[in-house]
């Protein structure tokens, strides 16, 4: 019962981006993009462990352990936090890396609705890209389950996440590690060469069947 009232597992994908970006994406180099899945591998073996504690602790409560034997455990609880800030964090990677592709080109269904929503392609990205120099730590494209409408959200917390009432569709990672190692200073290169590597097919998956 207790993995029932457990946190979350989250799967490790490392595997799966390493091989994806071992050519490199664009402008985004193999080794940055390497040292960025280590980053989000690190995040992840550190959630992974405080769901494993949070789960074992849970078990000693149902099993009705001593009072003094949970007592010393109380830290575990205020790490449940922890876990949630880690969380947002890897779910933004997971969602950027996801982004990049070789090529890609807009089309289709989320094409129709960045065109209802902006106008055209091109003031979507400037949308973006004017969001983007001002944040350090994410933007985010979410379709708001509401009114149906599509936003750019940015952050300067790398461990925010846009969840209740929300589909996240796409990620922007503004943190100095993505970009610095390649384009210098130049982080509005680096927007750039983004919208030239997105993977338009993948984040037409991320749209909610509404």
């Amino acid at each position: 019962m207790a993995e029932h009232l457990s946190l979350k597992l989250i799967v490790d994908q490392s595997d799966t981006f390493l091989k994806k970006f071992e050519s490199g994406i664009g402008k985004l180099s193999s080794k940055t993009l390497a040292n960025h899945v280590s980053l989000y591998k690190n995040l992840l073996e550190e959630a992974n462990t405080l769901a494993k504690e949070y789960t074992q602790y849970m078990g000693r409560w149902l099993s009705s352990a001593p009072a003094e034997e949970l007592s010393k455990n109380e830290n575990i609880i205020s790490n449940i936090g922890e876990w949630f800030s880690l969380y947002g964090r890897i779910a933004s990677h997971e969602l950027y890396f996801n982004c990049l592709r070789k090529n890609g080109s807009c089309e289709g269904k989320i094409k129709e609705l960045i065109e209802a929503n902006f106008g055209s392609i091109q003031n979507f990205k400037l949308d973006i890209k004017l969001k983007a120099l001002h944040a350090s730590g994410w933007v985010w494209t979410v379709l708001d389950h509401y009114s149906g409408k599509i936003f750019n959200i940015p952050a300067n917390r790398e461990d925010a996440f846009p969840f209740s009432g929300m589909s996240t569709l796409i990620a922007i990672d503004l943190a100095e590690h993505a970009y610095e190692p390649d384009f210098g200073q130049d982080k509005e290169g680096y927007i750039e060469e983004f919208f030239n590597v997105i993977d338009w097919e993948e984040i037409e998956k991320n749209l909610p069947i509404m």
